[in-house]
This record gives structure tokens, C-alpha cells and sequence, in this order.
């Protein structure tokens, strides 16, 4: 099998990490001849070039690539390459003033449905096609070769159309150019090799981050064991449950290749919130959509559900604050409807004489009320909100118009309802103060 430029790619990254700065620069002089748009080795030259002490020619080829990527349609490639530039001189600012009047909110460039544009796969182009033998017709090197590699990265010759539709940016594209200059200023670029942990579970959340390129592993640590959850590539976000709870982090987050992160705290979020309230705004709007994103994926009711059905269900739901203590169902009632917590916690309590027993603490994505519902019995048991916080409720009426119309979700609420049943009717005879016959139907 012939070698391709992503084998070549693939020495870039060991001759980096080992301080072999002209072998790592020859070959990204090779795939940029292949494929000229490949961000990677635009931001590698950049990247030895500082390490050499050539500031201003890493500056230029930082600039050339922000310029490039902002227009191109990768806004977050490009946020790397204005931090990385801005770093070295916060004079160049011109480049974050186009960015923010491209992708704020007032842009008539930004779509919702505005694909993000794919950077070329270095996995198809053969090194022979580059027209170039990296270790055989290159033969240059120190200042040579650095100005070579320089001119090559700061070359705009090759470089893909600009598109005329551009993609959102999560967050930030919600908000007005003003506010959204002003937080990119807060945005901080962590850089990390292959291995660098980002996040650890326990650890308590401040940040969240946007992955700008490079792909992570998030894992959690079950029976003594590490289990990976899932792996995450280029404009993923997560860390996002830091804007809404001061609870500790769930999972780690470790880079399984070099990866660009770019990290927003919470105070820097809660700073500019109180100046701009379009920033509030957008805030809220960002935690619900990104709540609302992990429920459909992780909540066993709307799991089974094909992809496009899914938000379809979830339009039929509305959004009610709740506050700590409140009553959400009361037992020996008619079942109103199906809940969802998707911030906070609940508290599941069954009536024995005048006092509540606890029975069960409900969290994020758990859904409760379901049984009220499918078997049509009063409730015998009380919900109470163990925290302040914010569920979704669908109503009896949208409940059976949605079954109506989703078999495999009446199928999942049924199942979900009978290992409910079996685990309360365990709960009651283990607190020895219930019939057998009776169960907790909320």
C-alpha cells in the first residue's frame, strides 16, 4: 500500500514531540504541497517556527491561517490560530473584529443549517501526488528551510472557496457582535499531546469547553475499572454542566491525539452576564439546548426513537421552573402527566401515616409519572423537587397523542414502568410498612 500524506502526517507529530524541528518542517512542507488547506501543518510550521524564536514569521503565518479559516467556515480553527497569534502581540486584534461581524448574531452570513465544511483528508492523497520526495529533493535546512516552510504556510495559493453561508458557532453565535467580541477576549486556548488529561471525575466544575480540532476519550471509573463512554472529535462540546451545577465532574476527559481546546470559565460567563444581558440570555438558551442534546441521547425514552422523531417528541414538552420543596405530584391523585427532570433532582416519598418515607431520589434525565399514565391508576406516591431547578412536562392529552403516534416509545414507557414497579415493590418490603399488593404508581 502506498504511503499517503496522513502517514506522513503521522512522523510530523514524533519528529514535534521529540524536538526534531527541520524533519517535523520537511514534511509539512511535503503535505502542504499535497493539500495545501490542511490546517494541521499550517499550524505545526507556526508552531516550530515560535519554538525557534522566529516571532514575527510565526505571527504572519498565525494571521494568514485566522484569515483563511474565518472566511473558510472553520471559526473555531481560526479562534486557535487569533489566540495563538494574539498571544504574541494583543495588537492584532483586526482579525477577532471580522470574526465577530461574521458569526455574531447580527450576521446575515450565519445559518442554523449551513453544513461545517470538511478539511481535506490527507488520507487519500499518496506522498507521490504531493510532487515532492520529503528526504530527497529536500535538502535544506535551519534558516533555509525555515524560510521556506514560512513562505509555504503564509502562501494563500490552494486554499478552498469561501462559502457563502457559514456555520453557527455554539453560544457565541447567539450573541450581538458587541458581546460577542467581548467574550472571544475570554476564550483560552489549552493546548494538549496525546494523553493530556482535560478533565477528572470528582473534580469539581468550573469551565466548559469547545473542541476546536483533535479528538478526546471520556471515561468513568466503574467497579475499579476505567470504562471509556465515548470518544469526541472536531467542534464537540462538553464540561457544559459546570454553567449550571457546582456539582463534581462525572467523568474524565483525556486527549487521545493532540487536541485544540477552547475553554470559557464560569465567572468569566457570570462576569459578563450581569454587563450584557444578551449574554444571559444566549447563556440560558446554550445550557437548555445543551441539556436538551444529552437527554435525547442518554434518556431511555427518547433513545429508542429514530433521530428526526426525537425533537419532534420533545417540541410536545414545555418547560416549568421548579423550586426546592415544591410538590410536583401528590399521592392518591390522577396521573397529569410525564415529567422529565432535566436540571436538579427530585424526591420520590410514600405516605405512612403522617409521615413521608423516602423511597427514591430522582436526577437529570429521569423520568417519572410514566406509570400514572400507562396503567391509568391514581398515583400513590409523592414527588417532591429536592433542589431548585427546571423539568420538562407533557401533558395527559400530548402523552397519549405522542403514544398514538410513536409505537416504540409507548413499548419503551411500558418497560421503563414495569422495572419500576419490580424495584418499588423491593423498596416496600424492605421498609416493612406496605402490603405486598401495593406499589408506587407516579
Amino acid at each position: 500500500m502506498s504511503a499517503t500524506l496522513w502517514d506522513l502526517w503521522q512522523e510530523v507529530v514524533r519528529a514535534f514531540e521529540q524536538g526534531q524541528w527541520d524533519q517535523a518542517l520537511k514534511r509539512c512542507i511535503v503535505i502542504l504541497q499535497g493539500a495545501p488547506a490542511c490546517f494541521e501543518a499550517r499550524m505545526k510550521i507556526g508552531d516550530i517556527l515560535l519554538k525557534q524564536g522566529r516571532v514575527t514569521e510565526a505571527q504572519e503565518v498565525y494571521k494568514i491561517i485566522a484569515w483563511h479559516f474565518t472566511k473558510a467556515g472553520f471559526p473555531l480553527l481560526a479562534i486557535t490560530a487569533i489566540k495563538m497569534m494574539t498571544s504574541l502581540d494583543d495588537r492584532n486584534i483586526d482579525v477577532m473584529d471580522i470574526l465577530a461581524s461574521l458569526y455574531s448574531s447580527e450576521s446575515d452570513r450565519v445559518s442554523a443549517e449551513a453544513p461545517h465544511p470538511q478539511l481535506p483528508k490527507l488520507s487519500v492523497v499518496e506522498i507521490s501526488q504531493a510532487g515532492q520526495n520529503v528526504d530527497i529533493v529536500i535538502n535544506l535546512a535551519g534558516q533555509e528551510l525555515c524560510d521556506l516552510a514560512a513562505k509555504l504556510a503564509s502562501d494563500e495559493k490552494g486554499l478552498q472557496d469561501y462559502p457563502e453561508k457559514l456555520p453557527a458557532i455554539p453560544l457565541f453565535s447567539d450573541l450581538p457582535e458587541e458581546a460577542f467580541h467581548k467574550l472571544l477576549g475570554d476564550l483560552k486556548l489549552k493546548r494538549l499531546g496525546r494523553g493530556g488529561m482535560i478533565l477528572r471525575e470528582g473534580e469539581k466544575g468550573e469551565s466548559f469547553f469547545i473542541q476546536a480540532r483533535g479528538e478526546v476519550e471520556i471515561s468513568k471509573l466503574v467497579g475499579g475499572e476505567q470504562l471509556i463512554l465515548a470518544k469526541l472529535g472536531d467542534n464537540a462540546v462538553f464540561g457544559e454542566m459546570a454553567l449550571v451545577s457546582n456539582e463534581p465532574r462525572s467523568a474524565s476527559v483525556r486527549a487521545v491525539s493532540q487536541v485544540d481546546l477552547l475553554e470559557l470559565t464560569r465567572l468569566d460567563l457570570e462576569r459578563e452576564a450581569e454587563q450584557y444581558v444578551s449574554i444571559s440570555k444566549a447563556l440560558k438558551k446554550f445550557t437548555r439546548s445543551r441539556l436538551l442534546s444529552n437527554l435525547m441521547a442518554l434518556s431511555s425514552v427518547f433513545r429508542v426513537l429514530p433521530h428526526d422523531e426525537r425533537h419532534a417528541a420533545l417540541d410536545r414538552f414545555i418547560s416549568m421552573e421548579v423550586k426546592n420543596g415544591q410538590v410536583i405530584i401528590e399521592e392518591g391523585r390522577k396521573g397529569i402527566g410525564l415529567f422529565v427532570i432535566l436540571r436538579g433532582e427530585a424526591e420520590v416519598k410514600k405516605r405512612d401515616g403522617d409521615t413521608l418515607v423516602p423511597l427514591a431520589l430522582l436526577r437529570e434525565g429521569d423520568v417519572f409519572g410514566e406509570i400514572a399514565l400507562i396503567k391509568d391508576l391514581p398515583t400513590s406516591a409523592t414527588v417532591i423537587a429536592g433542589s431548585d431547578g427546571e423539568f420538562l412536562f407533557l401533558s395527559r392529552k400530548e402523552f397519549e397523542d405522542c403514544i398514538r403516534a410513536s409505537p416504540d416509545l409507548w413499548r419503551t414507557l411500558g418497560e421503563i414502568s414495569d422495572d419500576r414497579l419490580k424495584e418499588t415493590a423491593r423498596l416496600m418490603t424492605e421498609t416493612d410498612f406496605l402490603g405486598d399488593d401495593e406499589f408506587v404508581l407516579i
